[in-house]
């Protein structure tokens, strides 16, 4: 007499076009989630994505994407299950970044390109001045546009002063102090 081993089932295989649309969802769930205790987080994913790939087989994968919902309301569900609300360090980082880093840039230029159009109104010339405690030489002549500046500690401590007051508003962290 012969045995039959136990095999299970194959796996329902799915098409590119579907592992690429499941992988997108679950690349939006994982920047929903992105502030979540991680291990948690791929716990989480690990098994959806399970959960998804068994359901697809099922339902076809559509079906199975419209039965979880979109990846940020379940992200919100799921952070709603926290005990408290956590810290949010990527938004955090993202607003740090914008103004802390950018927005004094963009103002340098701002005012660099602003006084060279006052240096053409008046007639032109060379102008020395200075930008937070920076010295700037500003040249506007029919053959020359010229800024020279250097980087000072006006402007340093500005851009650190931006970046730590809107990564502390930004991610929120007073969350950390817990319920």
């Amino acid at each position: 007499m012969t045995t039959v081993p136990d095999v299970a089932p194959a796996q329902h295989r799915l098409a590119r076009h579907e592992r690429i649309r499941l992988w997108w969802w679950l690349l939006r769930l994982e920047t929903a989630m992105q502030d979540y205790p991680a291990r948690e987080a791929r716990r989480i994913r690990r098994e959806l994505r399970a959960s998804l790939r068994d359901e697809a087989a099922a339902v076809g994968l559509d079906e199975a994407l419209r039965g979880v919902g979109s990846p940020r309301r379940l992200a919100a569900a799921y952070f709603a299950e926290l005990d408290r609300e956590r810290p949010r360090w990527t938004d955090g980082a993202v607003l740090a970044g914008l103004v802390g880093l950018v927005l004094p840039v963009h103002l340098w230029l701002a005012w660099q390109l602003g006084a060279l159009n006052a240096i053409e109104a008046m007639g032109g010339g060379v102008v020395e001045t200075s930008w937070l405690g920076t010295p700037v030489t500003l040249t506007h002549t029919e053959d020359t546009i010229a800024m020279q500046t250097s980087v000072g500690w006006g402007g340093l401590l500005l851009s650190a002063g931006l970046v730590l007051v809107t990564f502390a508003l930004g991610s929120r962290v007073w969350r950390l102090r817990g319920a």
